[in-house]
């Protein structure tokens, strides 16, 4: 795996902006290093397949570099629709099929002056096919690879769109999150993920898993330019639905407040102890530098984060069988309109579809056999009592701005026999909840990245992003990938 550095591997999102008004750079230039780097690094059977299609470089047009996204390449994952890209959700039974028009997300980009270079390689199916995946892997795309170790995983769901950050081919790149599909490959890559509110960014025109959870967020570099990318996209959605925007106004009014975070403990610790001590020298550093900490605040406030595992399937399973369902059906390709089509698609190509592991979610969400109405409501209500119920309580109790708590352990080696082994995870409150969330990256272990989820309540989202800038140039850790064949236990 080669290392080298292209010219503007390492540039952000606003650092690109300004190499194009002073005339340092032009936007074919920097296009062009996008799709060479990734035809440098993705390909082969070392490489790291973060990448299912790409454009010609030709095919881009010009662009208008005064605005917002002028000139600038994007990767958006492959379960969002794009007219000029086929988007498969990693499935053999979509390969090749070009929906007829863009998801308003990726509309948005292009009218903001974004540049579409390709679709993120995924968890197929956003890893609710069934049990036992490898995170990063799916039929069309192959084996995605964590850019620091080959050997160690991505993370999921969003995997390509994180490893594509990391590896410098883009400095922006569109994911989707219905538990963790952002934030764990975020970690693990060593990025910066955020995962807005519910709802904040659209998700027509993604093939869904469930209403209630899923969310589009973003990858990139730094913490300054996901508040950037996220503000103007926000505003430009929200004034497509004549309603005025104002989140950068209220970015601004974030930035000048001081903050208080509180860590909450129980079941958000011992992932690894290697990782709880890296996050204990990060605490150490805020406080050291005037942030206020409150510890424990679930012991002291009697709070309980915990939710149910078992009731989340119930929710996403209920919600699959209707919304990917209908999204199949509007969809309309042959012989993959419906679950129950892709399920047989599945079954006459095990090979290729099955070998590694099966697809117990999506033939229970063609049958719901064991499931109904009243127990989804009842799984859904209850478990989104605890997630929101669990923020208001600390945040009132213990007089805390936002809640923060480390992501996950690292990379796991990735395993095709035994599929994904994560030992624990800290986002999947804000997940339920519908909460902005982010990780950041705050160092690493044995050359592997981990990360520091900051979460609060809903449409909190530009103080998380605020506070996520201060940590970020408090902690100043950057991580670069060094494509390491293999790193040993």
């Amino acid at each position: 795996m080669s290392s080298s550095e292209s010219a503007f591997s390492s540039l952000g999102v606003q650092d690109l902006r300004e190499g194009y008004l002073r005339g340092d750079f032009s936007a074919p230039e920097v296009i062009s290093a996008s799709l060479a780097r990734i035809a440098e690094l993705d390909g082969g059977p070392s490489g790291l397949r973060a990448v299912i299609s790409s454009v010609e470089a030709g095919a881009i047009g010009d662009s208008d570099l005064s605005a917002p996204f002028g000139g600038l390449p994007v990767l958006v994952k492959d379960n969002i629709d794009t007219a000029d890209l086929p988007t498969t959700a990693g499935s053999l039974a979509f390969a090749g099929s070009i929906p007829t028009a863009d998801a308003p997300i990726v509309a948005a980009i292009r009218k903001l002056g974004g540049k579409i270079v390709g679709k993120a390689n995924l968890s197929e199916w956003a890893n609710m096919r069934g049990n036992h995946s490898s995170s990063g892997w799916s039929a069309v795309g192959g084996q995605c690879r964590n850019p620091h170790a080959l050997d160690r995983s991505p993370g999921g769901s969003s995997s390509g769109s994180a490893v594509a950050v990391a590896a410098g081919y883009v400095p922006l790149a569109v994911g989707t999150e219905t538990d963790g599909s952002i934030l764990c490959p975020a970690a693990l890559n060593g990025i910066f993920g955020f995962k807005p509110t519910l709802g904040v960014l659209p998700t027509k025109g993604v093939v869904p898993i469930a209403s209630s959870q899923d969310t589009v967020g973003l990858f990139a570099r730094s913490a300054k330019d996901l508040s950037f990318a996220f503000g103007v996209l926000a505003d430009e959605l929200r004034a497509e639905h004549g309603k005025s925007g104002g989140f950068h106004a209220a970015l601004e009014r974030s930035r000048n407040r001081p903050f208080t975070i509180g860590v909450p403990r129980s079941g958000f610790f011992d992932y690894s102890p290697k990782v709880d001590a890296v996050f204990e020298e990060a605490l150490a550093v805020l406080r050291h530098a005037g942030v206020a900490v409150v510890d424990g605040v679930d012991s002291k406030t009697g709070t309980d984060f915990s939710i149910s595992e078992e009731d989340e399937l119930v929710v996403l399973i209920w919600e699959m069988h209707h919304d990917l369902g209908a999204y199949l059906a509007r969809r309309g390709v042959a012989g993959a309109s419906s679950i129950k089509e892709i399920v047989d698609f599945n079954l006459s190509h095990p090979r290729a579809e099955l070998e590694y592991f099966g697809q117990e979610h999506l033939e229970a969400a063609v049958t719901l056999e064991g499931y109904t109405e009243v127990g989804y409501r009842r799984a859904r209500s209850e478990n989104l009592r605890r997630a929101e119920g669990a923020i208001a309580r600390s945040k009132t109790l213990a007089e805390v701005d936002l809640l923060c708590v480390p992501t996950m352990g690292p990379a796991w080696t990735i395993d095709h026999v035994n599929g994904d082994f994560v030992s624990g995870a800290g986002y999947s409150v804000a997940a339920v909840a519908g909460a902005p969330s982010i990780s950041i990256p705050i160092g690493e272990v044995s050359g592997l990245p981990v990360g520091m989820t900051v979460f609060s309540h809903a449409y909190a989202d530009a103080q998380v992003l605020a506070a996520a800038e201060r940590i970020a140039d408090i902690l100043a850790v950057r991580l670069t990938p060094r494509f390491l064949p293999r790193i040993d236990s």
